[in-house]
């Protein structure tokens, strides 16, 4: 069915007219680690001295993540982060961050075991078997950024809830203590 030109042009003049609103618009969402697992070793002793690291032990910090469906692959892969200043204290799990994200596969679907010492004799060792991310989309108008609704990880046999309580969709830490 031919329309008149007229309505073309119509149409042509208003969907220039809200793409160039929207265009203009520059939002600020910080969704750079909105599912991001942000870590922080126990190096100051401030609670409990028994429970803080010695920097000589956080020179490198060892990551292993495997996929939750081992039919699929990688099978499994590690990588290791070592600091600028000769050891690390913070570090961050992303969905691309250590790990390249080579496929449609999220932070979620994947176990992580996070070690000192080398492979073969860890001198400490923390085990994340679930991570539990659910967000959702809230916009207003021309801009559109992720929310974190519930974020959530199991270390070591432990809950840990990682949704920011402020409802900021701010990152929270996991202090990561000294075992015995």
């Amino acid at each position: 069915m031919l329309r008149n030109p007229l309505t073309w042009l119509l149409l042509f003049v208003v969907s220039t007219a809200l793409a160039g609103c929207c265009g203009s618009v520059e939002c600020a969402c910080n969704d750079r680690l909105d599912d991001a697992l942000v870590f922080r070793f126990n190096v100051d002793g401030v609670n409990d001295p028994t429970k803080s690291f010695p920097l000589t032990q956080l020179d490198t910090v060892f990551i292993r993540r495997v996929p939750i469906d081992t039919a699929q692959r990688p099978r499994a892969d590690t990588v290791a982060i070592t600091g600028r200043a000769g050891y690390v204290t913070t570090f961050t799990i992303n969905n691309n961050t250590p790990f390249l994200q080579n496929s449609s596969r999220k932070l979620d679907q994947y176990d992580y075991t996070i070690y000192l010492g080398n492979r073969r004799r860890p001198t400490q060792q923390f085990v994340i078997d679930t991570v539990r991310v659910v967000d959702d989309f809230a916009g207003s108008g021309c801009c559109t950024c992720n929310r974190n609704l519930d974020k959530f990880i199991r270390l070591d046999g432990r809950d840990y809830n990682l949704t920011d309580p402020a409802g900021d969709d701010q990152t929270v830490e996991v202090v990561l203590n000294s075992k015995p």
